[in-house]
């Protein structure tokens, strides 16, 4: 107002007053929201027709207002079936001029990449609004709940978590529960290392229930904190976030929500939150289909390179032919942590793996038993990181090489989930004529020689081409500018022959 008054010369002049200014931009707010549901839903329909299997629902509220929107599409859907055994939910990232908090659902492919199984937006942040988002979620599924699923610590989003997923095991992140531990305790801590140290190891490495009930007891009298409500707080909570009791379940190397907002990050490089619904759609889709690609890359660079075993063990070599590039890569780490460790018979079927050293990454400074039936070929460790991650741990090896079984995983410890994913296009090649030794080549096998081989060159290039529509649009452009070279080259063969009997 105080512009308008300098261009009317004084405020007085001004034929409006702020109030009429306010509701002329909420005119404009109302007709480009409109605008902009229009263009979003114009989108969708078109987005249909291309991809059949995607799937959206928009809600309005009393006031016939867009709060709550969900889509997912045709590829997404397709990989939930493979990958439905995990699945990672954040929606702290505010990411549009409306205010509506971006809710994706996230997941782990084979290739330990994060890919998006499905998004959403949400006006209110209530229980109402998460078992709509849950339940939509869930008809785009044909039904099929999530195995795991992992949130931060919010009380709506987990009581919509039981209501909508009541098969599923719903965890809290444990980065967040202990970041806000720190925020609250840091200060004591800071004067009590040793209690600091003690109710991390509990937490980070105790693997049984009943031991970690136990070792909470002990540290409680102990250090004399029974009366600290911070420290009763987190213990009430203990079943949400502990590893102990999701020992048994696959979390696939998750303990926290870092998938999904990982992927937060990466979107912010590509949206700006002020931006409008159907921009943020179409800026979506093209991270989908950068994640698509980073995929194809994966699955290319397996193809093409040829990986050798870092160490002596020959199980190496099996990982390296039944395990993806990233999958392997974790593998070795475990393997050559096996040098971290001694073990020791301690009954029929029982081993007690103890670290060399202090400390051992990831496991920190305890012993782990260990059941191994050689005969049957089970194995069992009270880590139970096959369970949690579908990989045997660096005690099971160690116990496999001392018990000299170190030749090979069993078939049952390696999970399809983590394996090279089969051939979907398998080159079909021709039989080429043979070349007689005794005689020179007609000219026709010559051509049936030339054509064979072309033929199997050619499918090469058309696995790789049929990876994507950009794979596919390259090679039609070449084999076009192919075919016209080869068609003029010919013409003009023709033509000096013809010239030729002529003269």
């Amino acid at each position: 107002m105080r512009i308008m008054g300098e261009v009317f010369g004084v405020l007085a002049n001004v034929p409006y007053d702020s109030k009429d200014v306010s509701n002329f931009m909420a005119k404009i707010d109302e007709e480009h929201t409109h605008k902009d549901m229009s263009l979003l839903l114009a989108h969708f329909a078109r987005i249909k027709k291309e991809d059949p299997d995607f799937y959206f629902n928009i809600h309005t509220d009393h006031a016939d207002k867009v709060d709550r929107i969900f889509w997912v599409d045709g590829p997404a859907i397709a990989a939930y079936k493979n990958y439905s055994d995990c699945l990672s939910f954040d929606s702290t990232y505010m990411t549009n001029m409306y205010n509506m908090p971006f809710a994706p659902f996230v997941g782990i492919n084979r290739y330990c990449q994060t890919i998006q199984l499905g998004c959403g937006f949400l006006k209110n942040e209530n229980i109402e609004s998460f078992v709509w988002l849950f339940q939509e979620f869930l008809e785009a599924m044909g039904g099929l709940q999530p195995d795991n699923f992992i949130t931060d610590q919010d009380a709506t989003m987990r009581s919509a978590v039981l209501v909508s997923f009541p098969n599923c095991c719903h965890r809290n992140c444990r980065w967040h529960i202990m970041q806000n531990v720190q925020a609250i305790l840091g200060n004591f801590l800071s004067k009590h290392e040793e209690l600091r140290t003690e109710l991390n190891e509990i937490i980070d490495y105790i693997m049984l229930v009943e031991e970690f009930e136990t070792r909470w007891a002990q540290m409680i009298t102990k250090h004399n904190v029974v009366d600290n409500t911070h420290l009763y707080d987190l213990y009430h909570i203990r079943a949400n976030f502990v590893p102990a009791y999701f020992k048994e379940r696959f979390f696939l190397f998750l303990q926290t929500t870092a998938r999904s907002e990982g992927f937060n990050a990466v979107l912010k490089t590509y949206i700006d939150p002020h931006n409008n619904l159907h921009h943020f759609f179409l800026q979506y889709m093209k991270l989908q289909e950068k994640i698509d690609v980073a995929e194809d890359a994966v699955e290319f660079k397996d193809e093409d390179k040829t990986h050798r075993a870092c160490g002596d063990f020959p199980v190496e070599e099996q990982a390296l032919q039944v395990y993806t590039r990233p999958i392997y890569l974790r593998f070795r780490v475990e393997l050559r942590k096996v040098t971290s460790y001694n073990v020791q018979h301690v009954g029929h079927e029982t081993y007690d793996v103890s670290p060399i050293k202090n400390y051992v990454y990831g496991y920190g400074s305890r012993s782990y038993k260990v059941e191994a039936n050689l005969e049957a070929e089970n194995y069992n460790c009270e880590c139970c990181k096959f369970s949690r991650d579908g990989l045997l741990c660096c005690h099971i090896f160690r116990v496999m090489m001392q018990l000299g079984n170190i030749d090979r995983i069993p078939e049952k410890y390696i999970l399809k989930r983590w394996r090279i994913p089969e051939e979907i296009i398998v080159e079909e090649k021709l039989e080429l004529p043979k070349v007689p030794v005794d005689r020179k080549m007609s000219n026709k096998e010559r051509q049936h020689l030339r054509y064979g081989t072309m033929c199997n060159d050619f499918t090469k290039v058309a696995k790789i081409a049929s990876t994507s529509d950009k794979g596919k649009a390259l090679a039609d452009k070449y084999m076009q500018a192919l075919e016209k070279e080869l068609l003029d080259m010919k013409a003009s063969e023709i033509q000096y022959m013809f010239q030729s009997k002529v003269v």
